[in-house]
């Protein structure tokens, strides 16, 4: 009698208590058989379908996908084989769910292979349910659990691939070790008449010129001239772009096609900055367009790093999201925050963050400039507190702080860029991987690379603003009036309020007049007490590196204005003159901002001088001026280049560093479990919990 029958008659008759006993007795005994049934039935499934290596029939509505099998044809051996495979399989699992129906009774145990997880777990249509419930949490673990499966058919990731909702999709694309098989490869272009240049000419003559300021009208008017315009402005150096600059851009390609894209592109960057062009972009077809850029060059670096960037900004605005996910970006995102080049895993996972609305808590949005070294993706740690590294004069939000090398004392600083200033050209990752092991000075950045791995419970974010040694060097000729320290930082913390700034513990990573710009949103974000986001930046910065940060003025500007007939210093190196006003009341008003909320400082002050061009060897910033006259302070044998950069884990550099920032997030942290605590508990309850962990009352 089978497990259903007995089952059945227990139900529907009325018997004596014994009889109803005895056979429900029978009906275990049998739910055993069936269980070992379905034990040899596996074990037989599994024989068969490692003999002819072919994978079981799909049925179902995963047939009818967008994807195409080419299936050989079968002899009548072969389609016997199918065919037994087919009934064992289905048995199995048939006979798998009755078991699974009784798992109250220990049926469970029964199941071959120690399997003893409900079925939901290895289910794609049931985990694919549970990952669209209502509930936050339990799609949540759902998505986790589908991001986790490495072992399946092809048939299976297809049916997650063709089922999966846009939330579902964007949460399995932001899990670090997820199967690339779960996303859909782009969908076809439809290829137009005319060429890629073309067409990029017809998007940017189409925009709009309003709401945008007079740098992008600038570039977009050099883009549009095409031709030698766009490669003249490629030989310059680095493509700087409304203060956003990536590495890799160095000279001029030896494909042609490759620098005209990259003209055009980068005057898309600056318009995909402002939402309302952010939504005409996309109605013209600006998805499209780029993902045929992407499909004339899919290795190059410097390609795909402002192809990230501009669906980086697209993201932004929530009402695109579902016309970026149907373009087949998603796929490409996730092979790109896998890259090696920490820039373009930087500015996938910028996009994969914006367009995560589930798991981004209080609208958090990634605008341009602002950079995820880590996490970059979702996280099961805690993030206790925000490390944010700001770079100096000409510096980069990447290359800044890569590791340190001996012949960095050869370089000259009006040579360094965020470009890296890699002097071999780079058409593909292969040929960039191998330039990168041949030239001695680049190595990884050290914030990604290590300080990731000695505090896994942080975030660590970069910005990018561009500066300038000398209006001559100025891309935009409308430009100098954005770059002062105090018109940036009022943008900086707009960004930043937008990337979740203020939300936990802040410590801040500077180099050079990165460390002014610093001092200056502390100030302004405290003066901001009608603002709560900014001024909570204030209030929960609470400690600062400074490296070789010109507290009270540089050299370098005294040099340029020397030879400003020759060079004409911008507006950077002007604010930077020693005893100038303006630093002096900066420094006063930061001082009194330590010194009332006890901020914690570390600086490093530079005692080797650095080759600054023209012939002139000299100390970019004195110890006077980089030591602030308060906190710790150090002055090392090195140059301003590379106080920023450790030679490795041990150097003193990154050591003092480090134990600096351990020694900031334990005492952040301890404040915040203290008031907690005293919050939620009485005086003597909290009292006696905070001595057992070695901690006092924050008052």
């Amino acid at each position: 009698m089978s497990t259903l029958n007995c089952i059945r008659s227990i139900s529907n008759q009325s018997i004596k208590r014994g009889t109803k006993h005895r056979l429900l007795k029978r009906a275990t005994v049998a739910g055993t058989l069936t269980a070992v049934t379905a034990g040899v039935a596996y074990g037989i499934h599994r024989m068969v379908d490692k003999a002819v290596h072919y994978k079981p029939e799909v049925n179902g509505p995963e047939k009818a996908g967008n994807y195409i099998y080419l299936n050989p044809v079968l002899s009548n051996e072969d389609d016997l084989v199918a065919q037994v495979k087919s009934q064992v399989q289905w048995k199995y699992h048939a006979l798998e769910s009755i078991v699974l129906e009784n798992e109250d009774k220990g049926w469970t145990s029964f199941l071959p292979l120690g399997k003893r997880k409900h079925r939901l777990w290895n289910d794609p249509k049931l985990l694919l349910q549970k990952a669209r419930s209502d509930n936050r949490t339990e799609r949540q673990a759902a998505v986790n659990v589908l991001a986790k499966k490495h072992i399946w058919h092809d048939h299976e990731y297809r049916l997650v691939a063709q089922s999966c909702d846009q939330r579902t999709m964007v949460g399995l694309a932001r899990i670090d070790s997820v199967d690339e098989r779960f996303f859909l490869p782009p969908p076809a272009v439809i290829e137009p008449k005319g060429t890629v240049e073309e067409e990029l000419r017809e998007l940017l003559a189409a925009l709009p010129d309003t709401s945008i300021d007079p740098c992008t009208k600038f570039f977009t008017s050099m883009a549009l001239r095409g031709g030698q315009s766009s490669k003249s402005i490629d030989q310059t150096g680095s493509l700087v772009f409304g203060g956003n600059q990536l590495s890799f851009i160095t000279s001029l390609s030896k494909v042609p096609e490759e620098s005209l894209f990259l003209s055009y592109l980068q005057a898309l960057i600056h318009h995909s900055e402002v939402i309302s062009h952010c939504k005409e972009l996309v109605h013209l077809g600006a998805l499209q367009t780029l993902m045929r850029i992407y499909r004339y060059q899919p290795d190059s670096p410097k390609v795909n790093c402002y192809l990230a960037q501009i669906i980086a900004n697209l993201a932004v605005c929530e009402a695109l999201h579902s016309e970026i996910v149907q373009a087949g970006w998603v796929k490409l995102l996730v092979k790109w925050k896998k890259s090696k080049f920490t820039e373009l895993a930087s500015q996938a996972a910028r996009a994969l963050a914006n367009l995560d609305r589930d798991y981004e808590e209080g609208g958090t949005r990634y605008a341009n400039g602002v950079n995820i070294i880590h996490p970059l993706g979702r996280t099961k740690k805690p993030i206790h507190a925000d490390i944010v590294f700001v770079h100096g004069l000409m510096g980069g939000a990447f290359y800044t702080w890569r590791q340190g090398q001996e012949d960095q004392d050869k370089e000259k600083l009006v040579s360094l860029t965020d470009s890296g200033s890699l002097t071999t050209p780079m058409n593909d990752e292969k040929q960039l991987d191998r330039n990168r092991r041949s030239v001695s000075r680049f190595s990884d950045c050290w914030p990604k690379s290590w300080l990731a791995r000695d505090c896994p419970n942080v975030r660590i974010l970069t910005v990018t603003y561009d500066t300038q040694l000398t209006e001559w060097a100025s891309k935009c000729p409308f430009e100098s009036e954005k770059r002062s320290i105090s018109q940036r930082s009022g943008e900086m913390i707009q960004k930043l309020k937008e990337a979740g700034l203020g939300q936990r513990p802040i410590i801040w990573v500077t180099h050079s007049m990165g460390g002014l710009l610093v001092k200056q949103i502390i100030i302004d974000a405290e003066k901001s007490s009608q603002d709560e986001k900014a001024h909570s930046i204030a209030e929960q910065t609470h400690a600062v590196v400074f490296y070789s940060t010109p507290h009270h003025g540089t050299s370098l500007a005294a040099y340029s204005q020397q030879a400003k007939y020759l060079i004409l210093p911008s507006v950077e190196v002007t604010e930077l003159v020693q005893g100038s006003p303006y630093l002096k009341a900066l420094h006063g008003q930061f001082r009194a901002f330590v010194q009332a909320r006890n901020v914690q400082t570390l600086s490093f002050g530079e005692s080797k001088p650095t080759n600054i061009g023209l012939s002139i060897k000299a100390l970019v910033v004195p110890a006077s001026s980089s030591n602030p006259g308060f906190g710790e302070h150090y002055n090392l044998d090195m140059n301003h280049l590379n106080i920023c950069k450790p030679a490795g884990q041990t150097s003193q550099l990154y050591q003092l560093t480090l134990e600096f920032i351990l020694r900031n997030l334990h005492q952040s942290f301890s404040s915040e479990l203290s008031e907690k605590l005293t919050h939620d508990l009485d005086d003597d309850e909290a009292e006696k919990l905070l001595s057992m962990l070695g901690m006092t009352f924050g008052y």
